[in-house]
């Protein structure tokens, strides 16, 4: 489903809405550049219904929750509208399907070169990789391993002076197309170093300077306004979590 205004997807899903629904459009279609700018809870207060009703009110328009929604309202008048209700069943299926392939994954060569490193550092591409990067490093801590987060170039290029064939370097990106890290990587295996690469499923130079890869299948959303891609980065997260998990349960077999 396509929809260029508030008013379109209102008639689209006019026989769904309730007393409450229309409530909240009346207000919203009165105050507009208002509803643009204000939280869910103040909506809420201006509506006189409660927070979980405006959350409602906004999933039966089609929209993942409130900020897409205020998004929508924002651009409405700018540009046409790319939002398609069916962006939030592909991204759902597709986090699903991560979690239930890194489930049945064996990860065991992963967790032994976790276990063998000496060191362990790990490097974002981006803002969101940067802080995949720390929440690896925090969950890794819980388990007597320390990872070393890597911020900058500078930073890197003093400890791939030090890089031996017993440490282990995480890069983690996106599209595993980043020119720097690829760079990087290569520094990485003149020294000698393992590693292993986090990212989308793909192919090109940093997969094949990988030692391992945990990848996931990312859909594409393009965003309300101007049709920008934007993918989404809950993967990262889901992939630290079975990390974490599998090796818990590596060691819990090794000690067993």
């Amino acid at each position: 489903m396509r929809a260029r205004s508030m008013e379109e997807l209102i008639q689209k899903k006019f026989d769904s809405l309730n007393e409450s629904d229309m409530q909240i459009w009346a207000y919203i279609v009165s105050h507009k550049d208002i509803c643009k700018k204000i939280s869910i809870q103040q909506l809420a207060v201006f509506c006189h219904v409660s927070h979980t009703t405006i959350l409602r009110f906004a999933k039966k328009l089609g929209f993942s929750g409130y900020s897409e929604m205020r998004s929508f309202l924002k651009w409405e008048d700018k540009a046409e509208i790319l939002y398609e209700e069916k962006d939030m069943d592909r991204n759902a299926n597709s986090f699903v399907s991560s979690i239930r392939r890194l489930e049945d994954m064996n990860m065991d060569s992963i967790c032994q070169m976790i276990e063998d490193a000496e060191r362990i550092y790990t490097q974002g591409s981006g803002s969101i990789q940067k802080i995949a990067a720390k929440e690896l490093k925090e969950k890794f801590l819980y388990q007597g391993v320390f990872i070393n987060t890597v911020e900058g170039g500078v930073e890197f290029e003093l400890i791939q002076e030090n890089l031996t064939s017993k440490d282990l370097v995480i890069f983690i990106s996106l599209s595993g197309k980043n020119e720097k890290q690829i760079k990087k990587a290569k520094e990485v295996k003149e020294k000698g170093a393992k590693i292993l690469l986090i990212a989308m499923e793909g192919k090109g130079e940093l997969y094949d300077l990988a030692d391992e890869t945990l990848t996931f299948y990312v859909e594409e959303i393009r965003t309300v306004g101007y049709g920008y891609v934007y993918y989404p980065t809950l993967h990262f997260h889901i992939v630290n979590e079975f990390l974490t998990l599998k090796y818990m349960e590596y060691q819990t077999r090794k000690q067993a």
